[in-house]
């Protein structure tokens, strides 16, 4: 009669299951690419809402989300070598790009601070305050800050591997 030790028998089911639920860097980084993924669908359907492609300024966004799918299907495929130093870089430009995204949205608040007949007797920091949280003005300056959060989560799940070395 021929059978397994108990010892080899559970080694070999705990490989099999972890081929098929990933756990600790592996789930991780899944997790994280996860994020990106609904970070980015959810950023593109609010700018279809706001219908936000009225001016080139307007597509800025659009351009960072389709840099954000370029670098999430490449970070996908391969995590190693110049394939990662690129999803990196297009991890940057577009957290670039929410920063200025962030300045836009305040600054347009802050000029329609202007139809304010009280808006001149605020304090500066009053007035960018005003504008910062949209006490004045439409643009919501936390929205770019979307784009800014799928690009960090994207830079974090670059730091982990698909596979253990």
């Amino acid at each position: 009669m021929t059978s397994s030790p108990p010892r080899t028998t559970a080694q070999t089911g705990a490989r099999h299951s972890r081929r098929l639920v990933p756990d600790g860097p592996a789930a991780l980084r899944l997790g994280l690419l996860a994020l990106v993924a609904i970070g980015i669908v959810g950023a593109a359907l609010e700018l279809a809402f706001e219908r936000h492609w009225a001016t080139p300024v307007q597509l800025i966004p659009w351009v960072a989300l389709a840099l954000l799918g370029v670098a999430l299907v490449l970070l996908l495929l391969r995590d190693a070598g110049p394939v990662l130093t690129v999803v990196r870089v297009l991890a940057t430009m577009v957290l670039l790009a929410s920063a200025y995204g962030v300045f836009m949205h305040v600054s347009v608040n802050h000029g329609m601070g202007a139809m304010d007949p009280e808006w001149d007797s605020f304090s500066p920091l009053t007035q960018w305050w005003y504008a910062l949280t949209k006490s004045v003005g439409m643009a919501p300056p936390l929205a770019p800050g979307m784009l800014a959060q799928s690009a960090l989560l994207l830079l974090l799940a670059s730091l982990t591997r698909r596979r253990a070395a």
